[in-house]
């Protein structure tokens, strides 16, 4: 049986590193691996690689959309398994990754699951039913160092605003430590009443 899973959670909660630790572990099974992120994730690298935080690294595919995923694993042969980094990047990757699974694909991935405006990405709302196991990974708030669920962004008070009016604006831009923080409940706006 195949497996469907996904790694969830805020920005900082070693998702990918996890994806990354499932991508070493088939490796050593001698399973055959192909990796994807968005062509949008440049933050450590232009190159084809999933980095972590910390940088590790496995090569990997830059795509736009999960069409672009399918066909790419159509080209191979022998693949056991996929492995998708950030997930809500890429347009359609939730069918993509769900196709491959119902053709017996292992299929690992991982992606925030809310915007920081507390919002589900779309991507990760449609893959959830379907996953064999969910990894919901936490971080530290960076506030009180309790553990975190939610993405703040630092810049939130000058993009509400913008939010308000016009619900698309900047709910996907991608930064690493210079724009974003992990948050508690407590210390996160959109969870406050």
């Amino acid at each position: 049986m195949a497996d469907l899973i996904l790694y969830t959670g805020p920005m900082f909660s070693s998702k990918t590193t996890k994806l990354l630790m499932q991508a070493d572990k088939r490796q050593y099974q001698k399973q055959k691996i192909l990796a994807f992120k968005s062509r949008m994730d440049d933050r450590y690298s232009p190159e084809g690689e999933i980095i972590t935080h910390n940088f590790n690294k496995l090569p990997a595919a830059l795509v736009d959309s999960g069409e672009e995923i399918i066909a790419a694993v159509a080209k191979e042969e022998d693949v056991d398994c996929v492995v998708v980094d950030e997930l809500f990047l890429i347009d359609g990757a939730a069918s993509a990754c769900l196709e491959l699974y119902k053709k017996g694909y292992d299929v690992v991935m991982a992606s925030i699951d809310l915007s920081y405006t507390g919002q589900p990405f779309d991507e990760v709302k449609e893959i959830m039913p379907f996953c064999t196991n969910i990894i919901k990974c936490k971080a530290v708030c960076t506030a009180c160092s309790k553990d975190a669920r939610y993405t703040y962004k630092k810049s939130n008070i000058k993009h509400v605003e913008s939010f308000e009016s016009d619900p698309v604006v900047q709910q996907i831009q991608v930064g690493g430590a210079e724009l974003y923080e992990p948050r508690c409940q407590e210390h996160y706006i959109y969870m406050r009443s």
